[in-house]
């Protein structure tokens, strides 16, 4: 889902995405081609932006969590799904192709570790680990990958440790998107968005002045 938004002065183009999902990866591929865009910036934090760049180096097995599995497996009723996430893969790649910077916006290791240990106590743990099986028959009422990615991560959300720990992700992908706006702004460029944090970062921009522009249909 291709967006832009607009303060009269910038304009701030977004594609958010639901993670795994190949059609997406596609949706991105195309888009970029058209856009031609000079940086990318990720809701994927830099460590993980240098691991991706590695892997397409060397590819390699990756271990999946049993929520992770999970994930996939419901969301394949809307098409094919792959790890790492096609819309991760496809931006690493056009950015590596064509020699531009990709930024990745979210949490740094580090940060994330120490945030996760201060909202994300012993008990939330235990229950996290004791709903998998609920989760697997769990009806999200769903009616397209964008509703999906919107209500399974209400449901993870829904223990408050984890919607603390996102809580605080989305506000540091904010004041990354913030000072890109206002110091580091490249006129063509494209923010990429985890589909499951695009509510958040679309409010931020509304508030900070800027208004959508364009239908937010799936095609530039």
């Amino acid at each position: 889902m291709f967006l832009e938004f607009s303060n009269g002065e910038k304009t701030i183009r977004v594609f958010s995405g639901v993670k795994g999902l190949v059609s997406h990866g596609d949706e991105l591929r195309e888009l970029l081609e058209k856009l031609q865009p000079m940086e990318i910036l990720i809701t994927i934090p830099e460590e993980q932006v240098h691991g991706l760049q590695e892997f397409l180096k060397d590819p390699f097995e990756m271990t999946l969590s049993d929520y992770e599995i999970i994930y996939g497996l419901r969301l394949h009723k809307y098409g094919e799904v792959m790890t790492p996430p096609p819309i991760y893969i496809v931006a690493i790649q056009y950015a590596t192709s064509h020699g531009i910077p990709v930024r990745g916006i979210d949490l740094e290791d580090k940060k994330f570790n120490d945030a996760y240990m201060k909202h994300v106590k012993t008990f939330a743990l235990v229950r996290h680990s004791i709903r998998k099986k609920k989760i697997i028959n769990y009806d999200f009422h769903d009616t397209n990958p964008y509703e999906f990615a919107e209500a399974w991560i209400k449901r993870i959300n829904s223990i408050k440790g984890f919607e603390r720990l996102d809580m605080e992700r989305l506000a540091a992908m904010n004041n990354e998107i913030d000072e890109f706006i206002e110091k580091k702004f490249i006129e063509n460029h494209i923010i990429i968005v985890d589909h499951e944090f695009y509510a958040g970062i679309r409010e931020n921009l509304i508030k900070i002045g800027f208004r959508q522009i364009n239908s937010g249909d799936d095609s530039p």
